[in-house]
């Protein structure tokens, strides 16, 4: 009996130790519904969101908007369509979308979270987040940041967040309509921080703007500059670089040619993964077609000739989250 409680105890330490190691090699994002799939429907709205308070974990400043496939509410707030645009998920099946500029007005939306813990102090963490330019939306800014805080943000009517954001866009004007931009960065802790808040920090007068035009422009519309968000995240900097940053280096593709006739190839490099689609739409959000990547091909021959001449997407899906969003031309 001795014995076999010796060998019980042992059988046991093994699986502890293979649980910690088997969680240690799983990345833990810090932003609880980062990707804002988990939200309250309104049934009043035929299952729109149209209180953000009903997006599960975020909080609010202002009164940006959430926008879900499932609504059906005369496309004001779905996926793809909406009333600000055309916009597929960078991740699942939703994102929210905030003003970041308002002209004249100081106003602006921002969008934050209280963290289940505080950072600590002298640890590096890396964020990032993704957005994309609103179709109707007339001008374009250069910096949307993510700013950490101790304190709950604050902002009073007709005003704005003042602060300096831990990570901020920096690679010119955000004028991108089809694809998501990645917004990310390293930061060291202060110590103590517990929010975290996405928005334009900068006065109007400090805020750098152009108009980038829109073929379809919010009527009234004076001067706003609007961006979808999603898939929000901050990690311990190790647990990103260990886990994550080195699997996403082997997520690689690109189309050729475009703009096409219709027949175009797709090289890619999706790791180890088995499951991996390719979806093709057109300017309305209608599916056209849908491959599946087989990873140990590598290349995709596409032959979509009965096409019309326009402009088309294209949206690659690997264990069902998106990698990749982007434009197809078809001249003929």
């Amino acid at each position: 009996m001795l014995l076999l409680n010796k060998y019980f105890n042992s059988y046991k330490l093994l699986i502890v130790v293979c649980m910690v190691l088997f969680k240690s090699n799983i990345a833990q994002n810090l932003i609880r519904n980062g990707s804002f799939e988990s939200y309250t429907e309104d049934a009043g709205t035929s299952h729109c969101v149209t209180n953000f308070s009903l997006m599960f974990n975020w909080e609010q400043i202002q009164s940006p908007d959430v926008f879900v496939s499932s609504c059906t509410f005369s496309n004001h707030f779905g996926v793809p369509n909406n009333n600000l645009g055309v916009s597929y998920p960078k991740h699942g099946n939703a994102y929210v979308g905030i003003g970041v500029l308002n002209l004249p007005y100081e106003t602006k939306e921002y969008i934050f979270q209280h963290l289940s813990s505080p950072l600590i102090s002298g640890k590096s963490y890396y964020t990032s987040f993704y957005i994309s330019k609103a179709d109707r939306s007339k001008y374009a800014i250069k910096n949307i940041g993510l700013y950490l805080s101790v304190a709950q943000p604050t902002a009073v009517a007709n005003a704005y967040v003042s602060a300096i954001p831990q990570v901020e866009s920096q690679s010119g004007y955000l004028t991108d309509t089809v694809g998501w931009t990645k917004i990310e960065g390293y930061f060291t802790a202060q110590g103590g921080e517990e929010y975290i808040t996405i928005g334009n920090f900068n006065s109007n007068a400090d805020t750098d703007t152009l108009n980038s035009g829109t073929t379809n422009p919010i009527p009234f519309d004076s001067g706003m500059s609007y961006y979808y968000i999603d898939s929000v995240s901050l990690y311990d900097s190790l647990d990103y670089v260990t886990n994550i940053k080195s699997h996403e280096n082997k997520l690689k593709c690109s189309l050729y040619p475009n703009p096409n006739k219709g027949v175009m190839t797709l090289e890619y490099d999706l790791g180890n993964t088995n499951e991996a689609t390719m979806n093709l739409y057109d300017v309305t959000g209608k599916l056209m077609s849908t491959y599946k990547l087989q990873s140990n091909k590598g290349m995709l021959q596409m032959n979509e000739q009965t096409l019309e001449n326009g402009i088309y997407f294209y949206h690659i899906l690997v264990e069902g989250k998106s990698i990749k969003t982007d434009k197809i031309v078809i001249i003929k």
